[in-house]
């Protein structure tokens, strides 16, 4: 038969299977999936592949799906091929999303149980060349770019989709041909749903005016997809060689560089980002893209923008930051030093170690940046470890004059979400010791001192 050639066809150009492939079908019991299932049957020993079937149970219609599901169970023995199913639950009920994603989602973690189950390689899904000419006209009429311009994926993720290039009509020709029964989702009639109405009112009128409108909106999901593709490596090789890589949950990628993308490139970018921080982009539209287009080729060197499930993308000076929002800010701390010794500082996790000398040579005093040496002539216990506050001042080491402690982080480009993370060592609150930074500079050691204090942050052991 000639739909036969044509999934044949399909199949090899995108590489869908391999001989010994153990295949889960999905099996709805509607025209799409049955038809599937009969012509995978007919070519499995052609293609030297095994089936299972499995079916979803969404219980959105209790006795509609008790009788779909007994019809896919009876047609799987007939065709003497292994059954798996299950019913809608927890998964379904709870969660993010409106209930088609989260039925969306149920049905995919039961494919991918089946697929570990049976040791499968891949998962055949029924959808159409009407199924992909009514997606891509859908995420057209939403906005979207090339990535949703290219529709439905043939193959992806050891999903295959034989029948992405057969017509509807084509389907139910063949299973008038072969006698074969199906059930009919009176649901796919209710004009309610968007794509419902897409598919029943909007796509026939457009046939008017372009009669093989279906077989132009395929077409044009894989020139679309051909383009995304290329535009996808080219931002992936540009992320391999300018992202600092993943550190403490974050990304970073350099402004400059970035600025220098062109426009369609930079797109790409970030979309490739959000969605290596986040797992998808579902909720990420263009306004996201833009806002953070803003605050890349803005004039502030620090600005933040807030995406859907907790992504948050930070303009730090000369870096963008892509990072997901979690409860671990750091709260006040303030710590009593009451002499020389070692001090934990639960609040972030380290030790303050105190150690006092008659004098030191300064010559040996190695810099480092969680030492430092500070004139003990000039200090009476206590000392106090705290974190930042506002309206701290100092005499930074090494400038002249007081200095509000938040300029003095601008001029260092220390991030304001990192300032409160930095401890203070305070002497009559006054901050002697910007810790791993910079020392005041009145108590810095000199050839006069005869006491010296050595202060090291060290990790907690």
């Amino acid at each position: 038969m000639k739909i036969l050639s044509k999934v044949r066809e399909t199949i090899f150009k995108y590489e869908m299977l391999r001989g010994g492939d153990r295949v889960i079908v999905a099996v709805s019991g509607g025209p799409d999936s049955v038809g599937l299932l009969d012509m995978l049957c007919q070519i499995r020993c052609e293609f030297e592949i095994q089936l299972v079937v499995a079916h979803f149970d969404h219980g959105f219609r209790p006795d509609v799906d008790e009788f779909e599901t007994q019809f896919t169970r009876s047609l799987a023995a007939s065709l003497n091929i292994p059954f798996e199913v299950e019913k809608a639950g927890i998964r379904l009920r709870t969660g993010g999303g409106s209930l088609e994603e989260r039925a969306r989602r149920a049905r995919y973690h039961f494919l991918e149980q089946v697929m570990q189950k049976h040791a499968a390689q891949k998962i055949a899904m029924g959808h159409n060349l009407n199924d992909q000419a009514e997606t891509v006209l859908m995420r057209f009429l939403r906005g979207s770019g090339t990535s949703g311009l290219s529709g439905i994926p043939p193959c992806r993720d050891g999903i295959i989709r034989p029948l992405i290039e057969i017509r509807r009509e084509e389907i139910e020709r063949y299973l008038e041909i072969r006698n074969l029964k199906y059930v009919t989702d009176a649901s796919n009639f209710d004009t309610q749903h968007f794509r419902n109405r897409l598919r029943l009112k909007l796509i026939p009128e457009l046939k008017g005016y372009q009669p093989k409108i279906v077989e132009i909106l395929g077409q044009m999901s894989h020139i679309m997809r051909a383009d995304d593709a290329r535009l996808a490596k080219e931002a992936e090789s540009w992320i391999r060689q300018e992202a600092g890589g993943e550190t403490c949950g974050e990304t970073r990628i350099p402004i400059p560089a970035f600025r220098r993308l062109p426009e369609a490139l930079k797109c790409r970018v970030l979309r490739h980002l959000l969605k290596e921080t986040t797992g998808s982009l579902r909720r990420i539209g263009l306004r996201h893209i833009d806002a953070i287009l803003q605050i890349a080729s803005g004039d502030k060197p620090q600005a933040q923008v807030n995406l859907p499930k907790g992504v948050i993308v930070k303009r730090v000076y000369k870096e963008l930051v892509f990072t997901v929002h979690t409860d671990s800010e750091v709260k006040d701390f303030c710590y009593k030093i009451t002499g020389p010794g070692r001090f934990q500082l639960q609040a972030i996790g380290c030790c303050l170690v105190l150690e006092e000398f008659e004098s030191v040579c300064l010559s040996k005093m190695a810099p480092s940046p969680g030492v430092a040496f500070l004139n003990a002539d000039r200090l009476v216990y206590p000392l106090w470890i705290r974190n930042f506050r506002p309206g701290d001042r100092f005499v930074p080491l090494g400038m002249t004059g007081h200095r509000k402690l938040k300029d003095f982080f601008i001029d260092i480009k220390i991030p304001s979400e990192t300032r409160r993370s930095i401890p203070l060592l305070i002497y009559k609150d006054t901050p002697i010791w910007v810790c791993g930074f910079r020392i005041d500079a009145r108590f810095r050691v000199t050839a006069r001192t005869k006491r010296t204090l050595k202060v090291a942050l060290v990790d907690i052991c």
